[in-house]
């Protein structure tokens, strides 16, 4: 008996310490997100002229939105094979892996959205350019808000894990 209550409480242990694992590298990644919209894009327009900024800036933003889309991925991989193994419901963690799944294709259609920006900037389409430009703004700004309502979803079930064990009669 002593045993078996042993065995129970390392598993939910270990999968305690995974969550919070997993919340560690969710919060790394809306921290990137953060960093790469907000400090890197200020910086190159304070240190490079226009033509090296916008040449830098073509480039970078494929690559921050190719990894947006591919963190978005691992996550809802993660999220969606820990589903059915976990103690908490499964009603909490589908919806967990469904607003995962939305994170990475709003992620997916900003991604889209970059040769279209970039196309009707060479053409100096303002509007055409202003109008993706804020698509995109708002995808972006989507995303890093989802990820934010998963991490204070995931950080709220942390603690209350415990309250998901099974019990003995």
């Amino acid at each position: 008996m002593a045993s078996n209550l042993l065995s129970l409480c390392m598993y939910h242990l270990t999968e305690a310490y995974l969550l919070a694992s997993y919340i560690t590298l969710l919060g790394a990644y809306f921290g990137a997100l953060l960093l790469g919209t907000g400090l890197v894009p200020s910086l190159v327009f304070q240190t490079l002229d226009e033509a090296n900024s916008a040449r830098f800036l073509r480039a970078y933003w494929l690559r921050f939105h190719q990894a947006m889309v591919i963190g978005g991925l691992v996550f809802t991989i993660i999220a969606s094979l820990a589903a059915g193994a976990t103690a908490i419901p499964i009603q909490y963690a589908l919806l967990v892996v469904a607003l995962l799944g939305l994170m990475t294709i709003c992620a997916y259609i900003a991604l889209r959205l970059i040769p279209q920006i970039n196309a009707a900037r060479d053409r100096e389409d303002e509007a055409a350019f202003s109008t993706l430009h804020r698509a995109d703004i708002v995808l972006v700004a989507l995303v890093m808000l989802l990820c934010l309502g998963i991490l204070a979803a995931l950080i709220y079930v942390l603690p209350g894990q415990f309250t998901f064990w099974p019990t003995a009669a």
